[in-house]
């Protein structure tokens, strides 16, 4: 079975999604802000927030790098690495919702061996095709 590149994991609006790429990167839009996780960290940013929506303000859970810090003034702060996201209560709870699906969908996308293959037409023993892969801009 042959997948594209990118795949949709979970979709809340068009600017709120995760999607994955056969290189085994997990991508969170949200907004104009697009952060890469390794699946291991996406993996841990998914149990953090498991164990946030079960805290209550005011409450902080912490995963190396990753934290979540629910305030008393209703927002929620989401730390990852150097970047934060202060999101609203109905905000962090779709934000949850949507890792929890992704991690089902990035499960299901795995066993199914859908990147088991290399793309068609590509040579996966030439380090340098990925460079041939993208046009310069004309800017």
């Amino acid at each position: 079975m042959m997948a594209s590149h990118f795949m949709t994991l979970a979709q809340i609006d068009d600017q709120r999604f995760f999607a994955a790429c056969r290189h085994g990167i997990v991508h969170l839009t949200w907004g104009r802000v697009t952060a890469r996780f390794r699946q291991d960290e996406f993996r841990r940013l998914v149990r953090l927030l498991e164990r946030a929506t079960d805290a209550s303000p005011p409450a902080s859970v912490r995963d190396h790098d990753l934290r979540v810090t629910l305030r008393l003034d209703d927002d929620c702060e989401l730390q990852m690495g150097s970047l934060v996201l202060l999101l609203s209560p109905a905000d962090f709870q779709e934000f949850a919702r949507a890792g929890q699906e992704a991690v089902r969908r990035l499960d299901e996308i795995l066993a199914s061996g859908a990147w088991d293959e290399p793309q068609e037409g590509k040579d996966p023993s030439n380090p340098l095709e990925r460079f041939r892969q993208f046009s310069f801009s004309h800017n």
